[in-house]
């Protein structure tokens, strides 16, 4: 009872977190964060408990402690629906990749969701969040082109990009500051800084993780979807097999051109059966090692310079 009690919890949470903010809880009962560790870490704890301490924090829009106190509750008690409200502590810190992460994560441990088209829905808006950029100049005041195309802001200034490549130009007094071309992914949030006489440079960014995660979602899915006729095709071709072999039985006790031509029916069917098993199962593996080694190749690639612009400099460094 304790535990379907916590988990009603969690989803009126869930859905109240989702429809409006809460009012903030009194700052005086709620633990530090170095309070908030014992607490977690003590050994009594329960998941009732760690929730709890949750639900305060969140209420006292403490998102971060609130995540920290419902994943300790996970831990302690596993149950999906948890899942949701750690992702609506991310979102509300503006943390679209790893909200992402988690509603993933509860489709993955939860497969048949009742929800799932609604948790499908939500993950597809946050992958069209777009990027944030903060662009600062030298010199405020400064105009800013866009992929070529002049925009209705000036330094310093936060534009918003839709995920992929583009195209930065500042310029002051009728020249060009500087020119820069970003990589960015949904929900990102860079700042970028244009010093006067600087050569153009590339800000180039590894691949994003979001991309290679989902490619190996979809890999994940494809690899279960297939797996699952394979199955279903071995059940029915057992099936069918020993039907037309109890039929070749029955042709023995009474040779009759029905038996027979029903026995060869049931016995083609049976091997088309398995030769569709055989063949998912092969496509099935083939998608898996595909997909581990192409991150095995990524993993291993050449190493690549990346270019970041921080503060007033750029940091270049070296991956492998």
């Amino acid at each position: 009872m304790r535990q379907v009690g916590l988990a009603l919890s969690i989803l009126c949470l869930a859905g109240v977190a989702q429809a409006q903010p809460q009012a903030p809880a009194e700052a005086d009962s709620l633990p530090s964060d170095e309070e908030l560790t014992a607490l977690l870490e003590n050994p009594t704890m329960t998941a009732q408990d760690a929730y709890e301490i949750g639900v305060r924090l969140f209420d006292a829009e403490r998102y971060e402690g609130a995540e920290r106190a419902w994943m300790r509750s996970h831990v302690l008690s596993p149950n999906p629906a948890l899942l949701i409200a750690i992702a609506d502590t991310r979102q509300r810190r503006g943390d679209e990749p790893g909200t992402v992460a988690m509603l993933e994560r509860y489709l993955s441990e939860r497969p048949d969701a009742p929800d799932e088209l609604s948790v499908e829905a939500r993950i597809a808006t946050l992958l069209e969040t777009p990027a944030t950029i903060v662009v600062r100049s030298e010199e405020a005041g400064q105009a800013i082109l866009v992929d070529g195309k002049p925009i209705d802001k000036k330094t310093p200034t936060e534009i918003e990009l839709e995920p992929g490549a583009h195209t930065l130009v500042v310029v002051g007094d009728g020249q060009r500051v500087g020119e820069k071309s970003i990589q960015v992914g949904y929900g990102e949030r860079k700042e970028i800084m244009f010093i006067g006489g600087q050569q153009s440079e590339t800000v180039e960014e590894t691949k994003a993780k979001d991309d290679l995660q989902r490619e190996e979602r979809t890999a994940r899915r494809a690899v279960w979807a297939l797996s699952g006729v394979a199955a279903a095709a071995l059940l029915t071709g057992t099936v069918l097999g020993f039907t037309a072999f109890k039929q070749e039985q029955d042709y023995r006790n009474d040779p009759t051109p029905e038996i027979a031509d029903k026995g060869e029916r049931l016995a083609l069917f049976a091997d088309v059966s398995f030769g569709i098993a055989a063949l998912s199962a092969i496509t099935a593996l083939t998608v898996f090692l595909t997909t581990r080694n192409k991150k095995k190749r990524r993993e291993r690639a050449t190493a690549r310079l990346r270019f970041e612009t921080r503060g007033p400099g750029a940091s270049a460094t070296l991956r492998f």
